[in-house]
């Protein structure tokens, strides 16, 4: 996905390309992260993870045997194991149906029919094995939603960027927080440092891709294009190339 210096500087010479419609795939990438996390719910179902609690950025879902813990389900793509707190559960009375006013008022009565230990009464030993044990009943599922999720963040970055690329070259408007760049040579190296900070993983590649194309297309058809100097000193430090 990396190209050689002497490609940009060839490219000069082509016309721009048309960019793929970016929009578009970002609602494909909410379509795929929905799909990869109704699979991992409905896997937790399975598993006996029905009791659904939704908190901010984060929903957890609990078994009814309080020794098989919660699963976490984070909106950024995580997931994670953990053991159940103590809690309290207005349960079913023979005066009162599960969740009712009146069988919450029965646990102020009796709080011993209500009071759940969760997992903290559970050895350690014990908890890891069963922690284990549901890690490898999710883990596929997990994974690809961890996948979809950083998908689509890298979709709708890439969705972004070319009007922050534009911003930054045209108005020296700084792609990250800062002053305004001034200069033309401010503005190259901020582009260039951008291209150097995303990781090296397919998401990274994806966003170094953009900038690329908009070097391509946008860069070197202005007045002042990297010169073939400027991305030989810029391929030197960095073994992976531009």
């Amino acid at each position: 996905m990396l190209i050689p210096a002497l490609a940009i500087a060839a490219a000069a010479q082509e016309p721009p390309q048309e960019q793929a419609p970016s929009r578009e795939v970002v609602v494909y990438g909410e379509i795929l992260l929905e799909q990869a996390r109704q699979a991992l719910v409905e896997e937790l179902r399975e598993e006996g993870y029905t009791r659904v609690i939704e908190k901010e950025g984060r929903v957890i879902y609990r078994h009814e045997s309080s020794y098989r813990g919660d699963v976490v389900i984070y909106d950024d793509g995580w997931t994670y194991v953990k053991r159940q707190p103590v809690n309290a559960v207005a349960r079913e009375m023979p005066w009162a149906e599960e969740g009712s006013p009146l069988a919450v008022a029965g646990c102020v009565v009796y709080p011993w029919l209500c009071i759940r230990a969760g997992g903290v009464s559970y050895g350690q030993r014990k908890w890891r094995a069963r922690e284990t044990r549901t890690v490898d009943a999710v883990a596929e599922e997990s994974r690809v939603f961890a996948e979809r999720t950083a998908d689509l963040a890298v979709d709708r970055t890439v969705d972004e960027l070319p009007a922050r690329l534009e911003a930054l070259w045209n108005e020296g408007r700084p792609l990250d927080e800062g002053p305004p760049l001034d200069t033309t040579e401010e503005r190259k190296a901020a582009l260039m440092a951008y291209w150097a900070s995303r990781t090296d993983t397919q998401w990274g590649h994806e966003v170094q891709d953009a900038i690329e194309a908009f070097v391509r297309a946008v860069v070197q058809h202005s007045d002042t294009p990297f010169s073939e100097s400027e991305l030989a000193a810029f391929q030197a430090d960095r073994p992976r190339g531009w």
